[in-house]
């Protein structure tokens, strides 16, 4: 067997259900660039609040629209911003939301509130309290941008969305935004949390647009992407929550890979859960997911072999979700989860199985529909698929187990 690529996707991988589908999807749209040009940006005020050191601030967002794209009913990848919550600004996320603009996206860089006292001697240093509320306001603020284009879509449909597909993403503080405004529900958080919720408006917040309100309207979110990012409490996944695909170093000494410290200005913060704890939980939820582990790997700051990985994987990730209606919910089945390396590769895909199966069978078709590799197999926990049995390009690998209690898989796979 030819020399794997030291990368390993851990995989809970997506269940394909009957459910909605975007009805764009032509097994191009969302996984390649159809629209290479440079995309059209518009800002737009989504909202305006108070900061924590009460200065009023205006939130504003970049929306980038595919060029030439005549589509309607486009989804929304929303993206912010990382800097430990006491710096950064919108336009660090422009470079990423182009890329899937250029895919078929209509994408957001948005504005949230940073901690914005005036450091020692002159003010406070950043606290676990005090991070906690700036979190919440920043989760607010999302949550606001996503009322903002839904309301949109109800109304003048400026940016011709479907409102039935937002994901949000962040790399560093702007995952953890985005992974809060997913996972936390009501009630969830411990005590002092919630008086701060309670405090900002409740759950939704209380960031809006006076002149242009979007109060009322759904923050759902319908997937997430995050880049080394964290909850307070892996207790606030539930089973009916949204899919999500991580990537994160193991030796991250900012954001934990694990279970660990949040770090602000080299002092510790507070304790929170990272990408694998969350990878483990959504596992034992049900929830799609994947998590690519950098091994060695500190906050950001990769390879570009494991960049590139993410990227691909987020575009399969997110397009089996629009397309093939993946979502949560594995309904009585029992799950089983698999590794899969390398994916993309160039020889070989090793598939690797969590539990010692029963007897299965492996079909691979290709992105329309034409079956190329059909095999059986008898209590086999690997299955080494080769690139001279499917050839190069796109597939779809199905796993479907003889005893029918197993919930099948349905992934996709690249040949280079």
């Amino acid at each position: 067997m030819k020399k794997y690529y030291l990368l390993f996707l851990n995989l809970a991988l997506p269940i394909l259900l009957s459910a909605q589908v975007n009805p764009n999807c032509d097994g191009e749209r969302y996984l390649t660039e159809v629209f290479p040009d440079e995309p059209v940006m518009t800002t737009v005020k989504f909202g305006e609040n108070y900061t924590l050191a009460q200065n009023f601030q205006e939130l504003y967002m970049d929306i980038f629209e595919p060029a030439g794209d005549e589509a309607d009913n486009r989804p929304v990848l929303l993206f912010a911003f990382g800097g430990s919550f006491i710096g950064g600004d919108r336009t660090q996320t422009h470079g990423v939301c182009k890329a899937y603009a250029k895919l078929g996206f209509v994408t957001a860089a948005i504005d949230y509130r940073l901690y914005d006292f005036a450091f020692p001697p002159q003010g406070p240093f950043p606290d676990s309290l005090l991070m906690m509320e700036e979190v919440v306001m920043a989760v607010g603020d999302y949550k606001a941008a996503i009322r903002y284009l839904r309301k949109d879509a109800a109304t003048d449909n400026m940016f011709r969305i479907d409102p039935n597909f937002i994901f949000t993403g962040g790399y560093s503080a702007g995952s953890i935004v985005s992974l809060h405004a997913a996972y936390l529900d009501e009630g969830e958080a411990p005590e002092y949390v919630e008086e701060f919720i309670e405090n900002n408006g409740g759950l939704e917040g209380n960031t809006d647009d006076p002149d242009n309100s979007s109060l009322g309207y759904s923050s759902d979110i319908q997937g997430v992407v995050n880049f080394f990012g964290a909850l307070h409490r892996e207790e606030y996944m539930d089973a009916d929550d949204p899919p999500l695909i991580s990537i994160h170093g193991d030796l991250d000494d900012v954001v934990p890979y694990g279970t660990g410290m949040a770090v602000v200005v080299v002092l510790p913060i507070v304790e929170i859960d990272g990408s694998s704890v969350l990878h483990a939980r959504a596992d034992a939820l049900g929830i799609t997911n994947e998590l690519i582990t950098v091994p060695g790997g500190g906050h950001g700051g990769f390879s570009q072999m494991f960049t590139d990985s993410m990227d691909v994987r987020t575009r399969i990730f997110l397009s089996d979700i629009l397309c093939n209606g993946t979502t949560s919910s594995q309904e009585n089945l029992i799950a089983r989860s698999a590794t899969a390396f390398p994916n993309p590769a160039t020889d070989q895909v090793l598939l690797q199985f969590d539990q010692q199966p029963s007897d299965y069978t492996v079909s691979v078709t290709n992105m329309i529909g034409q079956q190329v590799f059909f095999a059986r197999n008898q209590h086999q926990k690997e299955f080494v698929l080769n690139r001279d049995q499917t050839g190069k390009g796109l597939f779809l690998l199905h796993i479907e187990f003889e005893d029918k209690r197993f919930q099948p898989i349905s992934k996709k796979i690249i040949f280079n």
